[in-house]
């Protein structure tokens, strides 16, 4: 299954998330996204600035995690690694913070079964 086919399924498996998008955090780029409605690049690059700069602060706390949420006005970010220091993330965009936990599994997966096959 390619990238872009787990990401949609990620979007179509956790009911209320909008935007599943795998980018490498060092270089601010998003190299795949699955979402329910378009999205601007501007916003695509913002969510992934968010991510490196959350896990950057989270590292000088404490250098093994691997999951960092955001509670904005109309929506929540989760954002995913495989592991400390590795530039993967998976961002999900949800509605309800009950489906937080079924999109970080599925965000794991995705990155566990790529580090899996390098």
């Amino acid at each position: 299954m390619s990238l872009s086919e787990r990401l949609d399924e990620l979007r179509q498996t956790v009911p209320s998330c909008t935007l599943a998008s795998f980018g490498d955090i060092s270089t601010g780029l998003a190299l795949r996204t699955s979402a329910s409605d378009p999205y601007k690049q501007e916003y695509l690059d913002e969510v992934l600035r968010q991510a490196s700069a959350n896990f950057e602060m989270s590292d000088l706390m404490s250098g093994d995690n691997d999951l960092v949420v955001l509670a904005m006005p109309d929506e929540l970010r989760v954002f995913v690694r495989y592991q400390a220091g590795n530039p993967d993330v998976v961002c999900c965009i949800c509605d309800d913070l009950s489906d937080v936990p079924l999109a970080t599994r599925s965000a794991q997966k995705i990155l566990a079964d790529m580090a899996g096959a390098t």
